[in-house]
């Protein structure tokens, strides 16, 4: 038996705004327009495939000692977003001054 209390209610509703809040943000963001267009579906495929790069590197640094190679691992998650968003802000002002001149 389902039983449907009032906050199970307001859930659902709560994500559709904030699915539709993502959405918008996304549609005026100027980092998509990078790569033709492509930029989102690139970030998808190149950051996971780093990490897991730095992840067999280490591996192969510590001789095989995968507590090592995850911890490293994980702490590299945060400079391999702060790199990329540098890139992309890079790329963008880049792109600005030749649409500039």
């Amino acid at each position: 038996m389902v039983h449907y209390d009032d906050w199970r209610l307001d859930i659902p509703l709560v994500v559709i705004a904030l699915v539709g809040d993502i959405v918008d943000k996304m549609m005026v963001d100027p980092a998509n327009d990078l790569f033709g267009g492509y930029y989102p579906f690139i970030r998808r495929m190149v950051l996971p495939l780093v990490l897991i790069l730095i992840s067999i590197f280490m591996y192969n640094l510590s001789n095989g000692n995968m507590l090592v190679s995850a911890i490293v691992t994980g702490f590299s998650i945060g400079p391999v977003f702060i790199l990329e968003r540098i890139m992309i802000i890079y790329l963008i002002k880049q792109k600005d001054t030749k649409n500039s001149s």
